[in-house]
């Protein structure tokens, strides 16, 4: 009996991070599957990026409200749940034609997967040493980046064996599956861990913390090469702009989420032996802005860009950096929803950079239609992808006068 309570920890949490290795699945999907959708609803760009970041709306809107079911439930019904969600939102593009379905159906993709990191949060806190936190933080997160990763170039030749829509249909019983063993196998959280404190009191606490919310915002500002980039806008880039063919392309994004992994084990690290917690979000931001810059503009052959991908993945890990300074910016009783707020908004703005990426893209294109659909040329995608180095920009200012603040206040 000793040695089954030994092992369940791990058993908990290996089930908790396929769940964060699922959803990452679900997340980069539509950027292999663009074709396909935009053919069945006759879409334009700025519909399509609409679609895309209704994901990280419904992802950012449900982080405080799943941030709290955590502590007050536990994970084994809240994990289940946000699962089931999460495939539920799949429907609408198997079985239907209505384009408002399919973006609800996103949303709900976006809400049901923010109970993956957050799960994975709770459970680390729940049943393993603090000292052990960031170290399986670190595995966890690499390894659902191997979701992102297997959201590429795999998931592109399963469907040209298939479909797209037959794909999605293995995703929901995958999913079915996994949320039935968790629900199985997740004890119940014990009584004396429950949290009875007090929502609002909590809320507004860190909500009116001025120095919580801008470092969320530039952080949130830092996010378009992984959200809007990596996750959608990536293959068609390359395949119009670079030339590549397809299944090349879509190779390619999975080299960030590589680079993204390796970050994610050796960013904290550095920063923590030379405690540079602060110059390394600058060094990131200055390397994402600058790769992405030459990406676009240079026209590097395959080795040379194989070599940036992987690099705007390593500096994309800063995200964990900026979740670690936001827990000093509050008492340490609020950690927990500061770590939740702060991945809310950098998550928010997902549905941002897709947004405005798609618009400009739509402003920029010159009218040519192949059957029904909208053809982007090179011109589209370079002006559309833009935003990111900009926002980069702003982002490293503002960080620069946070830590100028800082410095005075000490």
């Amino acid at each position: 009996m000793s040695s089954v309570k030994r092992f369940l920890p791990w058993v908990v949490w290996f089930l908790a991070t396929f769940f964060y290795i699922f959803q990452y699945v679900l997340r980069v999907s539509p950027s292999i599957m663009m074709q396909g959708i935009l053919e069945k609803y006759h879409l334009h760009a700025y519909q399509f990026g609409a679609f895309s970041g209704a994901y990280y709306l419904g992802y950012a809107v449900m982080h405080i409200p799943i941030g709290l079911l955590l502590d007050r439930i536990g994970p084994k019904k809240v994990i289940s749940l946000s699962i089931l969600i999460s495939i539920l939102g799949l429907l609408p593009l198997i079985i239907g034609d209505c384009w408002n379905c399919a973006i609800l159906g996103r949303f709900l993709v976006g809400a049901g997967s923010s109970g993956a990191i957050l799960g994975v949060f709770n459970v680390i806190r729940l049943y393993f040493p603090e000292r052990w936190f960031s170290r399986l933080l670190g595995v966890s997160v690499t390894f659902g980046l191997v979701g992102a990763i297997y959201g590429g170039r795999p998931v592109h030749d399963l469907i040209e064996v298939t479909s797209w829509e037959q794909v999605l249909e293995y995703f929901v019983i995958a999913g079915v599956i996994l949320a039935s063993l968790i629900f199985v196998l997740v004890p119940k959280i014990d009584s004396h861990l429950v949290n009875h404190g007090s929502v609002k009191k909590e809320l507004k606490e860190v909500l009116t913390n001025k120095k919580v919310i801008l470092t969320a915002l530039f952080g949130a500002l830092m996010v378009g090469a992984l959200e809007g980039f990596a996750d959608v806008w990536s293959v068609s880039f390359f395949e119009v702009v670079y030339g590549i063919e397809r299944s090349s392309a879509a190779f390619l994004p999975s080299l960030i989420y590589l680079g993204m992994g390796a970050g994610a084990l050796g960013l904290p690290v550095i920063a923590e032996k030379f405690k540079i917690y602060h110059q390394l979000i600058l060094v990131s931001a200055v390397g994402m802005g600058g790769l992405f810059l030459l990406v676009i503009f240079a026209k590097f052959d395959m080795r040379v860009l194989q070599f940036s991908m992987f690099c705007l993945g390593i500096f994309s890990a800063y995200q964990i950096l900026v979740i670690y300074l936001n827990i000093l910016n509050a008492p340490s009783k609020y950690a927990n929803l500061v770590t939740a707020i702060t991945n809310m908004i950098i998550m928010a703005f997902g549905y941002v950079f897709h947004s405005v990426i798609g618009t400009v893209m739509t402003c920029v294109w010159d009218g040519t239609m192949k059957g029904c659909v909208p053809v982007y040329k090179s011109d589209a995608y370079v002006y559309g992808l833009l935003v990111i180095p900009v926002t980069l920009l702003i982002a490293f200012i503002g960080f620069v006068k946070l830590g100028y603040l800082k410095a005075r206040t000490k």
